[in-house]
């Protein structure tokens, strides 16, 4: 026969449950301040490729320009 641990009552029930309540909410804070993180960072990386995407743009139409300028003057 085995024998099972006696549901907690009063108070202690009380503690244990406020306990796991904020267990959970810190839990959930954390993956939330993770998920943050993440989506921050992806922007970031999103932005800097796009600002390498617009210097590559602009340098490539300088050299068009400066070609274009080279054989007017010619």
């Amino acid at each position: 026969m085995t024998e099972e641990t006696p549901a907690k009552r009063g108070d202690a029930a009380w503690k244990e449950q406020r306990e796991a309540v904020a267990k959970r909410n810190a839990d959930a804070h954390k993956r939330a301040i993770d998920d943050q993180k993440t989506r921050t960072a992806t922007v970031a990386a999103a932005e800097r490729d796009a600002a390498a995407r617009e210097v590559k743009q602009l340098r490539d139409l300088n050299e068009r320009i400066a070609k274009q300028q080279a054989r007017a003057s010619r």
